[in-house]
């Protein structure tokens, strides 16, 4: 399935480029060649940053680099590459021009004995000049084995500014990291740094696409979590699709594109579970899957999609117990009125002697009861009748009319059809 459909966006990734929907010219001129990473990895022309800081001083406007959108629409986050030697002074500019108050990291300085990204942050008693920036180390800490915080003092212009550093120090390249959980510590604590601040967040690796990519879309689904507003559609599929016409290759492997399935995942489970009591664990079965590879829907009043074939189904389990196989006749909770001359914070007396269950069996399988409440109305013509019935056994009433203590109402109820499918309410991931 995911191989599917990373081969699905690398082709739909080269046709833009084939049809001139992504250009990159701005990146392939001679003078802006120099400063790719990669000679395959070049901004498209429409996102890409463009610098005006100090560009009265000789310095042209081009960085490797890509505003992507966020969930409101804004240029949310800065996707670039590690910083050369001799672009240094363009990232601390970057820095500098858009606000950015928090840089996520997600390579080493040197891996598998290459260098992958250029040292632009001060070291202890080591101040780090980049041009006219000077930037110190005001505290280094280490937030679990894997994440490095560095609180930088960046200095222009006698104007000095807090920036924070998140730097992932084992996620290798073109691979993933071997645990989830590491990866959601690293985007709650930058959104936590970040504060209510309007800056894009500024993240990297080697060439700014895989690992970026993957950073972008977890925060990105996040905050479509914090915001409640996942739509009723959504779909990872499509949001990585998205990423990458916006920057190249973002989530470049079909390995980072099953860590960023599973790690979102883990990322709904967390947050269901969060949000109340009644949602239970992730849970997997072995249904088909829909090509989008992740759905969801917040609300079981949302209607269902139709689940094409293929792949396996990872489904989020909500507010229920297993419902086990039943008989024709079973019981049901009655819904009470409120006897007369009650007020809302006034309890019925003797409210306990009344049962609140009623003995219910399929419609087909029983005479139609016509008893009468207390005024000598019929009850069964206060329910209202099933307008689209689809059998004899839709739904079952209650069969043994108006309870004393006063009875509001009677509830129809589907009929169980023993071993079910998965509730409706479980969402395709």
């Amino acid at each position: 399935m995911s191989r599917h459909l990373d081969l699905d966006i690398k082709a739909r990734s080269v046709a833009w480029k084939t049809e001139g929907v992504c250009s990159t010219k701005a990146g392939n001129l001679l003078g802006n060649t120099r400063k790719n990473r990669y000679k395959d990895v070049v901004p498209y022309d429409e996102t890409r940053v463009v610098l005006s800081l100090l560009q009265e001083e000789g310095h042209g406007d081009y960085i490797n680099a890509n505003f992507i959108r966020g969930t409101d629409g804004s240029q949310a986050y800065i996707a670039t590459q590690g910083p050369l030697p001799h672009t240094l002074l363009d990232f601390w500019r970057l820095v500098w021009e858009f606000g950015v108050k928090v840089i996520l990291m997600a390579c080493q300085e040197t891996e598998n004995g290459r260098r992958k990204c250029e040292r632009y942050w001060a070291q202890e008693q080591e101040p780090l000049q980049a041009g006219p920036f000077c930037i110190t180390l005001t505290k280094e800490t280490a937030l679990n084995a894997d994440i490095t915080l560095r609180t930088l003092k960046v200095t222009f212009q006698k104007e000095s500014r807090c920036v924070h550093q998140l730097q992932y120090m084992s996620w290798p390249d073109h691979g993933v990291p071997s645990s989830s959980d590491h990866i959601l510590t690293m985007v709650k604590e930058a959104r936590c740094l970040q504060g209510l601040g309007s800056g894009p967040l500024c993240v990297h690796c080697s060439a700014g696409c895989g690992r970026t990519g993957v950073l972008c879309a977890v925060d990105y689904v996040r905050q479509l979590l914090l915001t409640q507003t996942i739509p009723p559609n959504f779909s990872l599929f499509e949001v990585v699709l998205e990423m990458r016409k916006q920057r190249p290759a973002a989530v470049q492997t079909e390995e980072q594109y099953r860590f960023l399935y599973h790690t979102v995942a883990q990322l709904f489970s967390r947050t269901l579970q969060n949000t109340s009591p009644h949602y239970q664990n992730l849970k997997e079965n072995c249904a088909p899957i829909c090509k989008e590879a992740f759905s969801f829907r917040t609300s079981s009043a949302l209607p269902a999609t139709s689940r094409p074939p293929g792949g396996v189904l990872r489904s989020i389990s909500v507010p229920g117990t297993p419902t086990l196989p039943m008989a024709d006749t079973y019981a049901v909770v009655q819904k009470r009125g409120a006897p007369a001359g009650t007020g809302p914070g006034t309890r019925a007396p003797n409210s306990t002697d009344t049962p609140i269950y009623s003995q219910v069996a399929p419609r087909a399988q029983r005479p139609v009861a016509h008893t009468e409440d207390a005024q000598g109305t019929p009850a069964l013509s206060r329910v209202p009748a099933d307008q689209n019935p689809s059998g004899p056994d839709a739904y079952e009433e209650v069969t043994d009319g108006a309870q004393s203590g006063g009875l509001g109402f009677n509830l129809r109820i589907g009929r169980p059809k023993g071993p079910r499918d998965p509730p409706a309410e479980w969402t395709r991931v």
